[in-house]
């Protein structure tokens, strides 16, 4: 809902023209009639209360879902959701920074935004591992009970049916390392 908040002000944001460089002539006619030369402060707080607000439920959930614990990871989980909040506590107080116009409001609160995901995504990938894979190829093997021949027939590409799998009795052991 929060994001509907902030979705409804950032609609009104964008065709502000309260920066130096924003020429309201060059929007069409009906939006040049609804572009403002200054962004009322209501719409800060919707804006920015909106991602702010969303930003700490998605780590409310985050942090009430149990993830297996990974011993190499960069930054423990607990870590990313204290910046989480953080970031959701500077987004909710932004609007009191009046020297912001809607450029600089969009701006900030991107950036905020790209912080938190960069850190997520860098922050929960192992030490010893590159973060960018460039061109070493995936590895995929599993542990299935399946028959030799099933096995064999999958590595040249047969596509199996699941179903009939079930119904027979799988006595063998195999691994699939799919390459």
């Amino acid at each position: 809902m929060s994001f509907v908040l902030a979705s409804g002000a950032l609609s009104k944001l964008v065709i502000a023209h309260d920066c130096s460089n924003a020429d309201p002539s060059t929007l069409t006619p009906s939006y040049a009639q609804k572009s403002a030369p200054d962004i009322d402060i209501g719409l800060r707080w919707f804006y920015c209360a909106g991602l702010g607000i969303a930003l700490a439920c998605m780590g409310g959930i985050s942090a009430s879902h149990y993830h297996k614990s990974i011993g190499s990871q960069r930054v423990l989980k607990r870590h990313r959701l204290g910046i989480r909040f953080a970031v959701a506590i500077v987004l909710v107080c932004l609007p009191l920074a009046s020297g912001l116009n809607s450029l600089g409001l969009l701006a900030t609160t991107t950036a905020l935004v790209v912080f938190v995901l960069v850190v997520d995504l860098w922050g929960c990938t192992c030490e010893h591992e590159a973060f960018w894979r460039g061109d070493r190829k995936c590895r995929y093997s599993a542990e299935c009970m399946l028959k030799r021949k099933d096995i064999e027939a999958m590595k040249m590409g047969a596509v199996l049916d699941v179903e009939d799998l079930a119904r027979r009795d799988l006595n063998a052991k195999g691994v699939l390392d799919l390459n």
